[in-house]
């Protein structure tokens, strides 16, 4: 139940005169209830990949918008010249792999989308794979 959901129902029963939960209450969630949840929730990586894709969409959407072009999609696999110049650029992009808390940065989140587990692993391809001028 999202936030919309619980104040609603707080609203709800304000309105007919009765009182939220309380601690102590047998509506009211215990520190086992909390925990349980908590453990059923998905992790950290999850959130940030849902609103990584999220914005990504976001992105697309109004670059098509104000150009009318589409953007090509992720090249996962393989040694195409979009995949070759995205390891080539992100390679040499500054900035760690995790934030303060741990967790992943768009930058790392990026890397694995296209198929990279690391920066040197971006970096070799490139290296390997970039044409000779």
């Amino acid at each position: 139940m999202g936030k919309k959901g619980l104040w609603a129902n707080v609203h709800a029963k304000r309105a007919r005169g009765e009182s939220p939960a309380q601690p102590g209450d047998a509506a009211y969630p215990t520190d086992q209830a909390l925990k349980d949840s908590a453990a059923k929730m998905v992790s950290p990586l999850n959130i940030d990949d849902a609103s990584y894709e999220k914005s990504n969409r976001k992105m697309r959407s109004e670059y098509k918008s104000e150009t009318g072009k589409t953007l090509g999609s992720r090249q996962t696999s393989g040694t195409g010249k979009r995949r070759v110049s995205f390891a080539c650029r992100f390679a040499g992009m500054a900035g760690a792999m995790k934030d303060a808390k741990g967790k992943p940065t768009r930058k790392a989140i990026a890397l694995k989308k296209w198929g990279f587990g690391s920066v040197e692993a971006a970096r070799s391809f490139c290296q390997n794979n970039k044409e000779k001028k």
